[in-house]
C-alpha cells in the first residue's frame, strides 16, 4: 500500500499546490483508511486554532484522496470531481497538527467501480472526521464522482 500511497502524495504535489501550502501529509492508508495529517502553525487563525477553511480543505481531501487511490487500485481512466459537500465544525481544533479520516467500505467501493465499468460514470458518497481528545470536531460528507477522462 505505501507504493499505491505515494502516488497520491506525488499527485498532490505536482497538480494541487493547496496542498504543499496546507502542509498536507499522507500519514495512513490500508485500503480501507485514508489518514491525511497537516501541521497547525501554516493553518491557524486568529484565535489560534486551526482556521475553518483548512479543515474543510483537508477534510475534502482525505475523501477525495480516497477516491483516487480506490481509482487508481482499480487501474481506472476516470476523471474525479466533487460534487456537493458539507461540514459541520463541532469544537476547536488546536492541537499542533490535525488529522482528517476517511474511511471506505469495500462493497460500497466495488459498486462503485462496477458503476463506471458498465456506465461510464459513478458517484459515491464518503465521509470524513477530525478528532480532538477522542471527540469529533469537524464531520464532513461528501459526494464525488468519477467520469471519462478529459480529452486533450
Amino acid at each position: 500500500m505505501e507504493n499505491i500511497g505515494q502516488r497520491l502524495t506525488n499527485f498532490l504535489a505536482q497538480s494541487v499546490p493547496l496542498a504543499s501550502n496546507l502542509g498536507l501529509e499522507l500519514t495512513h492508508f490500508d485500503g480501507e483508511n485514508l489518514h491525511l495529517t497537516a501541521p497547525l502553525a501554516p493553518n491557524i487563525n486568529d484565535k489560534m486554532t486551526a482556521f475553518g477553511g483548512s479543515l474543510y480543505c483537508v477534510a475534502v481531501m482525505s475523501c477525495w484522496g480516497m477516491v483516487y487511490l480506490q481509482t487508481e487500485l482499480a487501474e481506472l481512466n476516470c476523471n474525479l470531481v466533487v460534487s456537493h459537500a458539507e461540514i459541520d465544525y463541532l469544537r476547536p481544533v488546536g492541537s499542533e497538527s490535525f488529522t482528517a479520516i476517511c474511511h471506505a467500505d469495500k462493497q460500497h467501493f466495488e459498486q462503485f467501480i462496477t458503476d463506471f465499468k458498465s456506465k461510464g460514470k459513478a458517484k459515491i458518497t464518503l465521509t470524513s472526521t477530525i478528532t480532538v481528545d477522542g471527540k469529533v470536531a469537524v464531520s464532513f460528507t461528501g459526494q464525488y464522482a468519477i467520469l471519462p477522462p478529459i480529452s486533450a
